[in-house]
């Protein structure tokens, strides 16, 4: 099995939003494309998927940014899903790879992510993949 990453375009945008409410996050492939146009715009961010025999069955996006307590640029994996119909089969792991490697490019010396509490198979993913839990998220929506 070979999956491609590559760049995701404004035409990926229905795919990615069938990905994105798998996340759990309905929304429409309109949002999504007004989200890729922004992405794709911004030096600081990438947004990739991943090509299975024409298919796109995954996706995953990075921002990298600076940070008051290092000196280094820091990189947020900001998301990643694999259809629920390709799991286990080296996509999400080809996918952060490539997403390190961009990290990586971008100056980086840190690559971060959060997750949601009961995604416990998530979290298992992310330690096989060398990651180590240092905390927890909080979020406060904004008006």
């Amino acid at each position: 099995m070979h999956v491609e990453i590559r760049d995701a375009h404004l035409r990926d945008a229905e795919r990615v939003a069938q990905l994105v409410g798998q996340l759990g996050y309905p929304t429409s492939s309109e949002a999504v494309a007004r989200r890729l146009a922004r992405l794709t715009a911004s030096e600081a961010d990438r947004c990739v998927v991943a090509v299975l025999d024409g298919t796109i069955v995954g996706m995953a996006t990075v921002h990298a940014s600076l940070t008051i307590v290092d000196d280094e640029m820091v990189a947020k994996l900001s998301a990643i899903i694999v259809d629920e119909r390709y799991r286990q089969r080296g996509i999400g792991q080809a996918l952060v790879s490539a997403l390190e490697a961009e990290a990586l490019r971008q100056g980086c010396a840190l690559l971060f992510l959060t997750t949601a509490e009961p995604r416990a198979e998530a979290h298992a993913f992310y330690r096989r993949l060398g990651f180590e839990e240092t905390g927890r998220r909080f979020a406060k929506r904004l008006a």
